[in-house]
Formats: C-alpha cells, sequence, structure tokens
C-alpha cells in the first residue's frame, strides 16, 4: 500500500478528506484485494480492540458514498447561490450580533449558521442580541432567530442566503411577515425587503417550515429544485434535500398549489392534512392523507417517529446530530421503529440508548461516525 494511499485512509478517520481524496478510496477499496490490504491495515493502526466485521466492505463503501454526496451537493447548492444572488448590497457587520471573516478565509462546510450576502461576503451568525437598528433590514434578533423590518418603498431586490449545517435549526421573520423555521442542513435565499406589485420569492434547499403572512395583492412564491409551490396565506413544510431526489409538501392549514417545474406541469392543488410528494425519477406528483404533526413538529424540538424504516431513521439522525451512522445490523433493515426525540435535550448517545433497550443493538463510536453492530 503506498503512502498516499495509507495518507488518505488517516484523512478518511479523521473526517478530513476532500472529493478528490474519497473517490480515489472508493475506487481503491472496491476492488478486493485492495480491501484486504485496507482492513489488515486499519486493524493494525486504528482498530485493533475491535473487529473489522464491524467494518464490513459494504459499510464503508455506503459510508464513502454518503461522503462524496455530501461534498457533491455542497458545491451544486455553492453554485446555485452565484447564480441567484444578483443584486449588489452590504449588510452592516457589528460586534454582538455578527462575526466577519473574510470570504477567502471562511470555510465553506463550517459548523456555523452562515448568512451571505447579494456580494458574496459571508458572516457568521453568534446568536446574540444587539441594537436592531444599525443593521440594514433588521427589526430585533433573538437566540437563533433575525426578524426583518416591513419597508414599503424599497424598489429593487437585495438577496441575502442563511445556510444552516447539520445539527442546527435557525428562525427567521420576513419583512413581509412571513415566519420561516429552517431546518438542519438547510439553505434559504430571501430578499431583506420585498417590493411591493412584485410576487414574494423565496428558494429553499433542504427543509423549512412556512407560515406565510397573507398578501391580497402579491403571492408567495417557494422555489426548490424541481418544485414550485404557490401560497397567499398558509402553513406548509417542504422537505428537498438533493440527496434524497424527492421533495415532499405537508399542508398544516390553508391552500396551495404545487408544480412540478422540471417538466412543466400543471399545478396541483392540495388541501390541509396532504402531503404532495414529487419523485424526481417519475416526474408525478402522488397526493396522500398524513398526520401532519409526524412532519412538523421539528421546529418545537420533537421528531416523532411512527413504523418508520431503520434507513430513514438513520438518514434524519445524521442530519439532526451531524453524524455518520453505519448500519451493520442487517436484522434492523427489517424493523420499524417508534419513537420521539427532544432534540433540544436529548444527545445522540440518549437515542442510541434507547435504541439498545428496545432492540438490544450494539454500537460503538469513532469520532463522528456510530457504527450499529
Amino acid at each position: 500500500m503506498n503512502d498516499n494511499i495509507q495518507n488518505i485512509i488517516l484523512n478518511f478517520f479523521n473526517d478530513d478528506c476532500n472529493l478528490v481524496e474519497l473517490k480515489t478510496l472508493l475506487d481503491f477499496i472496491v476492488v478486493e484485494e485492495n480491501y484486504i490490504q485496507f482492513n489488515q491495515y486499519v486493524c493494525i493502526n486504528y482498530l485493533s480492540n475491535l473487529s473489522m466485521n464491524q467494518f464490513d466492505k459494504t459499510s464503508i463503501i455506503k459510508d464513502l458514498e454518503s461522503r462524496i454526496k455530501q461534498q457533491e451537493k455542497q458545491s451544486i447548492i455553492k453554485s446555485r447561490k452565484r447564480r441567484l444572488i444578483r443584486v449588489a448590497a452590504m449588510i452592516a457587520i457589528f460586534f454582538g450580533l455578527f462575526f466577519y471573516v473574510d470570504r477567502d478565509k471562511i470555510d465553506v462546510e463550517s459548523k456555523n449558521i452562515v448568512l451571505t450576502t447579494s456580494k458574496g461576503d459571508k458572516v457568521i451568525l453568534d446568536y446574540n442580541s444587539v441594537e436592531a437598528e444599525k443593521l440594514e433590514g433588521l427589526v430585533s434578533t433573538k437566540t437563533n432567530t433575525l426578524v426583518y423590518r416591513k419597508d414599503t418603498i424599497s424598489k429593487s431586490l437585495i438577496k441575502n442566503t442563511i445556510s444552516v449545517p447539520y445539527g442546527k435549526r435557525f428562525k427567521l421573520s420576513l419583512s413581509d411577515g412571513t415566519v420561516v423555521h429552517l431546518n438542519s442542513g438547510s439553505s434559504f435565499t430571501f430578499p431583506v425587503n420585498f417590493v411591493k406589485g412584485e410576487n414574494r420569492e423565496v428558494f429553499v434547499s433542504g427543509e423549512a417550515f412556512f407560515d406565510v403572512a397573507k398578501d391580497s395583492l402579491d403571492a408567495f412564491n417557494v422555489l426548490s429544485t424541481g418544485t414550485s409551490v404557490e401560497v397567499y396565506g398558509t402553513r406548509f413544510n417542504l422537505k428537498n434535500y438533493e440527496e434524497d431526489n424527492f421533495s415532499e409538501v405537508i399542508l398544516a392549514e390553508g391552500s396551495l398549489g404545487v408544480k412540478n417545474i422540471l417538466n412543466d406541469n400543471d399545478v396541483v392543488v392540495i388541501n390541509p392534512g396532504d402531503k404532495a410528494k414529487l419523485d424526481y425519477a417519475q416526474g408525478e406528483i402522488e397526493i396522500s392523507k398524513v398526520n401532519t404533526v409526524l412532519y412538523t413538529s421539528w421546529i418545537d424540538g420533537r421528531i416523532i417517529f411512527r413504523n418508520e424504516n431503520i434507513n430513514n431513521l438513520i438518514t434524519k439522525l445524521e442530519r439532526i446530530y451531524d453524524v455518520i451512522i453505519i448500519n451493520s445490523n442487517k436484522k434492523l433493515n427489517n424493523m420499524f421503529i417508534n419513537a420521539t426525540i427532544l432534540t433540544d435535550e436529548e444527545s445522540i448517545e440518549d437515542v442510541l440508548d434507547y435504541l439498545v433497550e428496545i432492540y438490544k443493538i450494539e454500537y460503538q463510536i469513532l469520532n463522528n461516525k456510530i457504527i450499529i453492530n
């Protein structure tokens, strides 16, 4: 095994692999002879007290593919932001609310919640309140919250983007009074002020809950990859993580229309209690009745699982707690889990201990990786 591969393996276990290294390791490990070398090297240098049965080839490949998709997704989101952010503006930055970081030095994979201005300047939100009148477009600030003031005379759109990493949530009130909750791993592009007479338009990637302020004249449009939602006043949840290859709209109150913009199909109108799911591969919007609480309780720090497949559970836990979970327990694939997690109070260890008690699993933690045995 050459030094380059050994260095990549070291970076892999330290969560420090770039996209090229991840693809190199994946190409290396799919060859059975190379995987044997990898197995032996890891047992000797990293995991001498663990059985490599916990790191079977399929699980390692799954982990690598997951990381590659994640880094490719971040690259796509960055590209989309450059296309969407057109109008030049600069948010004033003051001590107490924002800590300025030079855009060339900021880590795009930061663990912080980052606001990007229309010029591309990046600001890390530090959750502390400041004098609101000193900040352009802001009325007030609270922990994990921004509130923008209404501007009835604005003639141009100034768009900002907030990026929320895995493991965190954020809330903001837009200038029209619309309240938006952003879930872990989400990106949201919005105008600092809406222009009267023009549709109120925002873009979301990830998951967001909207409580849209009513406006009899100007429609509210939410765009995401492949999906467009138009409302005049309603409460709904939109989930559109790019790695899922589908989007879901769950309507809690009001009425709205959902459209597949990839195929330019007709708008499908849904009613309260409806879930509209758009599968990008099939191109069809499927409507079903659901318990909306199961899909919206996350805004209050509760994740409810009812007859949840283990793979869906793992995906949600990875986003909520910013971890990587490798399931080596094949029996779990046929199980359906019921649980309620209080994400603001319970750690990932608390959740895993619950699974140990109820489903008799075993697990081990290595840095931010969790191996279920």
